[in-house]
């Protein structure tokens, strides 16, 4: 369910649909670059009701953002 939500934020951002994406899409390829990071952390904080460490800035592909939201909600709990 995670992949789904944030896989939709993603494609939201970008204005396409969802199923143009995957895990593996990397976002350099959609032209996603470090402000637009922000801006969907921003909204898989919002999303999620959690606030997110600075460190998944750096993360290159869509499995990346999902491995650190998974893994903040697993340390968290929620």
């Amino acid at each position: 369910m995670t992949n789904d939500k944030v896989i939709q934020i993603i494609a939201n951002a970008l204005k396409c649909d969802s199923s143009l994406l995957t895990i593996d899409t990397r976002l350099s390829d959609h032209g996603i670059d470090s402000l637009k990071v922000i801006n969907i952390i921003f909204e898989l904080e919002e999303e999620f009701d959690i606030e997110l460490d600075g460190n998944i800035e750096n993360v290159e592909t869509i499995g990346d953002i999902i491995t650190s939201l998974d893994e903040h909600l697993a340390i968290t709990g929620t």
